[in-house]
């Protein structure tokens, strides 16, 4: 189906999902990978006003999130459907495809984290600012917790819509063997730029799915008074919870990926040809 047509979306989202159900073990293993950057995101990270420690804590996020990446790129080998038909891959020759071009997938990590936490603090303040109008006249309660809540849920959409742009860079690294990290961020802009809607709708969605189970379970720990135990459970379900979105839009934007390549060459193909020019004869 190609890109753009109504239920091209759905196509992407089945096949990906299917990719998944397929090799589950690499869920388990994102999820290892994701347990610092979710601690870090939710139980260690707190507002404050302090310059050195604003710094100390992007540089964190930005490290955590490299480390996740790296499993992210492992995912997208694993889930290449196209190099599976030929051969099939094993997680070992997946983890040793991503160690081989480490370096490379750690620095592009490093600036995707940074990308992403400054596009969720601009939406942060953007929606803040927007929603501060609405605030202005509620007097009750109820109505500021909900606008409180419509605020979480803006922000990530919001931030979302910029982040999505660099949701094809492990692509890029992995399947293209870029190693400029310029050039994939660019490599992965364009590509989606093209097909924007489906891009985003395929990246919004698990996010936002994923925050609201996090949401939940956030406000359930509120109901329940042994901390400690939970603490724990609840860091196990939000690494699982944050390692299905990235499995899922590793698998989906693969398929996403190879869609583009191949509307490319469609192109070129119906793209007519220069017919060079017959010179004058001369008399």
């Amino acid at each position: 189906m190609p890109a753009g047509e109504r239920g091209f979306v759905r196509e992407i989202a089945l096949e990906g999902w299917r990719d998944i159900r397929s090799r589950p073990l690499m869920l388990l293993i994102v999820s290892a990978s994701t347990l610092p950057f979710v601690f870090l995101l939710n139980f260690l990270l707190t507002p404050t006003n302090s310059g050195i420690d604003m710094i100390l804590s992007l540089g964190g996020y930005a490290v955590c999130f490299a480390l996740y990446f790296l499993f992210w790129c492992m995912a997208v080998v694993l889930y290449d459907t196209h190099a599976r038909s030929k051969k099939d891959a094993s997680y070992k020759d997946a983890f040793n495809r991503m160690e081989g071009w480490a370096w490379p997938s750690f620095l592009a990590g490093l600036l995707c984290g940074l990308v992403s936490i400054i596009a969720f603090l601009i939406a942060q303040i953007v929606v803040g600012i927007l929603l501060s109008f609405l605030a202005a006249g509620q007097t009750s309660g109820t109505s500021i917790t909900v606008l409180q809540n419509v605020a979480i849920f803006l922000t990530y959409i919001v931030a979302d819509a910029a982040i999505v742009f660099i949701a094809l860079v492990p692509q890029m690294l992995q399947l293209e063997r870029g190693r400029k990290v310029e050039e994939v961020l660019r490599a992965s802009y364009h590509k989606i730029k093209e097909h924007y809607k489906d891009a985003l709708l395929l990246f919004i969605l698990p996010d936002l799915v994923t925050k609201i189970l996090i949401t939940g379970s956030i406000l359930l720990i509120l109901r329940i008074r042994e901390y400690a135990p939970l603490f724990v459970l609840l860091l196990l379900v939000f690494s699982i919870l944050e390692a299905g979105r990235i499995v899922f839009v590793a698998a989906s934007f693969n398929h996403l990926y190879y869609y583009l390549l191949e509307e490319e060459k469609q192109k070129r193909k119906a793209k007519p040809k220069k017919q060079p020019q017959k010179q004058a004869k001369r008399k």
